[in-house]
C-alpha cells in the first residue's frame, strides 16, 4: 500500500503510524521550471532554463521496532547506523561504518553509529530529508528513506563522494538510541 500526502501534519502522522511493509510519500516540490525568473517571466541574464520532475520522499519501514512508547521528535539526540546509496545507480557512498576507498568516511573515525540532535543538524552535514524521514522513529526500528535531490544534495551534489547532480538518495537508517537510552522507552 503507497500513500502520498500533500500536508505536513498528514505525512507525520502517518509516519508515526507507519507499519512493517508500510510506506508514506509526501510531495516537497512539483515537476517545472526551476529557472528564476523575473516576475513578467522573463529568463534573468546568465540563467539558463532548468527543469526537474516531482521531488517526493518516501520513507519505508524494514524493521519494525519490539516497543514504542517514546518516538524520535525535534531536539531528541538520536544515534543512528546507517548506509547510504545513489539509488540511480545502486553506488554506496557513504555509511556510519563504511569505508571508501578503502580509507573512513572523513569526519567518521571508524564509528559503527553516529549522533545528532534531530531537526537541528549543522547544514550540509547530513541530508534534510533525514530531519523529515527520521521523524517519530523507534529504538530498534530500521527505516528506509527514499530521498528527492531538493532534500539531498540538489544540483550540485557531492562529487567527492560519488554523489552526481540531482541525484536520489536511499539511506537504509536503524535507530540505535534516544537521548542517550538504547533500550525501547
Amino acid at each position: 500500500m503507497t500513500l502520498t500526502f500533500r500536508d505536513p501534519s498528514v505525512f507525520r502522522s502517518e509516519l508515526q503510524n507507519l507499519s512493517a511493509d508500510g510506506e508514506v510519500s509526501t510531495k516537497v516540490a512539483p515537476a517545472g521550471d526551476t529557472t528564476q525568473r523575473y516576475a513578467d517571466g522573463t529568463l534573468r541574464p546568465g540563467a539558463t532554463e532548468t527543469e526537474q520532475q516531482d521531488q517526493v520522499i518516501t520513507v519505508s519501514q524494514l524493521i519494525p521496532p519490539r516497543m514504542c512508547n517514546r518516538r524520535a521528535t525535534t531536539d531528541d539526540l538520536i544515534e543512528i547506523s546507517y548506509i547510504g546509496q545513489v539509488l540511480e545507480t545502486g553506488a554506496i557512498f557513504d555509511g556510519s561504518a563504511v569505508k571508501i576507498d578503502g580509507q573512513n568516511v572523513p569526519g567518521r573515525g571508524n564509528d559503527v553509529s553516529v549522533y545528532l540532535v534531530l531537526g537541528k543538524q549543522p547544514f550540509g552535514q547530513f541530508p534534510p530529508g533525514w530531519d523529515v524521514g527520521l521523524e517519530g522513529m523507534c529504538v530498534g526500528e530500521r527505516r528506509r528513506l527514499i530521498i528527492p535531490p531538493v532534500l539531498a544534495y540538489g544540483s550540485v551534489g557531492v562529487p567527492r563522494r560519488g554523489i552526481p547532480p540531482n541525484a536520489t538518495l536511499q539511506y537504509d537508517i536503524s535507530l540505535v538510541s534516544l537521548n542517550g537510552l538504547a533500550t525501547p522507552q
